[in-house]
């Protein structure tokens, strides 16, 4: 669930604001100031701000400056009435992401929210020797190879060890991380480990077994 901070003066508008984006299953945070901003995202997790440029309550464009200079990353998003060309333009060189005019279509805000936010994220990769993981699109290539018939259980093994990579894993650990229980039995892990040697052969040697401990990849 992607979690977005709100900053509109208007009442009406923030509530429809709000209204609309818990329809789209957003978690929304709603402020009609900038009053203890800072401190609510020092002890929350947030993906996006969506901020009236012009607050009565404070100056939005000194708050995002000084959001950045403190090392806050998220992504925001200017409402402006000021709708002329240098306003837009000073928005973005100001810290903004993106810029929209009220009035606006909620359909606009969507769509702006959705590629914003998807262009933001970022990718998880894992990589070992010559081996590239993408945990997102669950695609492991080995020399810009792409290694086939590749299950969600291999991915989760996989992701695993490229992630502890020369430290040694007991079976325990594995039944956690993996089967996300602790009751997983040693054959089931020993065989799912077996066949995912099978389906790669270059990470056969790889992956070693301690007996009785666990497996290391090295």
């Amino acid at each position: 669930m992607l979690n977005i901070v709100l900053i509109e003066d208007d009442k009406d508008l923030n509530e429809l604001i709000s209204l609309k984006l818990s329809q789209e299953k957003y978690k929304i945070y709603s402020f009609f100031d900038i009053f203890d901003l800072e401190n609510f995202l020092d002890n929350n997790e947030i993906d996006l701000i969506i901020m009236d440029r012009n607050l009565p309550s404070g100056d939005s464009v000194e708050l995002i400056k000084k959001l950045r200079t403190n090392g806050y990353d998220e992504a925001v998003i200017f409402l402006s009435a000021k709708t002329l060309q240098k306003d837009i333009l000073d928005g973005f060189e100001e810290g903004c992401d993106d810029y929209i005019c009220k009035p606006f279509n909620f359909n606009e805000l969507l769509f702006r929210i959705k590629a914003i936010t998807k262009r933001n994220t970022k990718k998880e990769i894992l990589i070992f020797e010559n081996f590239v993981l993408n945990i997102d699109e669950r695609i492991l290539k080995f020399k810009d190879e792409k290694i086939p018939n590749l299950t969600t259980l291999d991915i989760e093994l996989l992701k695993c060890f490229f992630t502890y990579k020369n430290q040694l894993l007991s079976r325990q650990f594995l039944s956690e991380q993996v089967w996300k229980n602790d009751t997983t039995g040693d054959k089931t892990i020993n065989t799912a480990i077996l066949r995912l040697k099978q389906k790669i052969p270059a990470l056969k040697e790889k992956i070693i077994s301690i007996r009785s401990v666990g497996y290391k990849l090295c």
